[in-house]
């Protein structure tokens, strides 16, 4: 008897026991349940949000721990997905914007030629030419930046001598710049050859962009000095010009693409802003740096730096 009374009593006290531990662990998992799906409720939100094209969506951080280190990594991609939209439209507006100055000039020189306010002569044909080309160009130039943004921009790279290529960048624009009445100055390191493995096509391509940039913005009777110099394994090519220089606080900005020191320049003037922008993709394809400095005599400082070919 005193046996089964001992398992009755050791038995109710089991049950008892686990009575009391069932309700201790209810009472405890609400509070740690709500801290968990709180925070992962307000992921949730904050991400279906992103999905749906919120991107101002934002997770509140709750904890330090790893669910709030995941609704910080949340946000960043947030504040990223929003710089990339604002960037996507503002790419749109730009092209929008551009795009439409040489189209208006066309529309209104057809207009006057159907109206008969402006006579059918060859003038007025070497006129819409010439903004046909222009138009061209700034079509062709947004095709080789979105090429390069998605990293297609395709580069036949051989061994080749870059002053060389430089120098011939030089002579073919000799008479602009004579035109321009700008005295030019090259100062190459001699005979010696300056090999680089690169692409002449689009080397030539950026010589030819700040060298046209020179000759659209230095004022008549300006100077224009490009050096070629050599450094342990790299070779430096500056490309110096006079007034007007570049206020300071904008030297980092002549790279953006649509950038112009001035806004109120067109087309005609001053391009569209974006050989620059082409300039460093193709030197940054080429393992190479290009930055914008204050020109010693008075106007804009290129500066290209590029890796010697290494020997065998």
């Amino acid at each position: 008897m005193a046996e089964a009374r001992f398992e009755q009593t050791y038995a109710r006290s089991l049950v008892i026991v686990a009575l009391g531990m069932l309700l201790l662990s209810a009472a405890l998992s609400v509070p740690l349940a709500h801290r968990l799906i709180r925070p992962m409720q307000n992921i949730a939100v904050a991400t279906r949000r992103l999905g749906q094209g919120d991107y101002e969506a934002r997770a509140a951080v709750m904890s330090n721990d790893e669910l709030g280190r995941l609704a910080q990594d949340i946000n960043e991609l947030a504040v990223a997905l929003d710089a990339a939209e604002h960037s996507r439209r503002q790419w749109i507006a730009d092209i929008s914007h551009e795009l439409r100055t040489p189209v208006a000039v066309l529309r209104g020189e057809l207009e006057a030629l159907q109206d008969g306010i402006r006579p059918l002569t060859s003038d007025a044909v070497h006129s819409i030419h010439a903004e046909v080309l222009n138009l061209g160009r700034l079509i062709d130039e947004l095709y080789e930046l979105s090429l390069s943004d998605v990293g297609a921009l395709t580069y036949r790279k051989q061994s080749l001598d870059l002053a060389a290529l430089l120098e011939d960048s030089l002579n073919r624009l000799s008479g602009d710049f004579q035109a321009g009445g700008i005295t030019v100055r090259f100062s190459g390191i001699g005979k010696v050859p300056v090999l680089v493995r690169g692409d002449p096509d689009r080397l030539t391509q950026v010589f030819r962009n700040l060298l046209l940039n020179s000759l659209r913005y230095t004022d008549p009777g300006g100077r224009l000095e490009v050096k070629v110099g050599v450094e342990s394994d790299q070779v430096r090519i500056d490309v110096m010009d006079s007034a007007p220089g570049v206020p300071e606080d904008k030297l980092d900005h002549l790279f953006e693409r649509f950038f112009r020191v001035d806004p109120s320049r067109n087309r005609a003037s001053g391009g569209a802003g974006l050989g620059l922008a082409i300039s460093q993709r193709i030197i940054a394809a080429h393992n190479g740096h290009i930055e914008a400095l204050a020109s010693p005599l008075g106007g804009l400082w290129i500066r290209v730096t590029l890796n010697l070919e290494k020997e065998g």
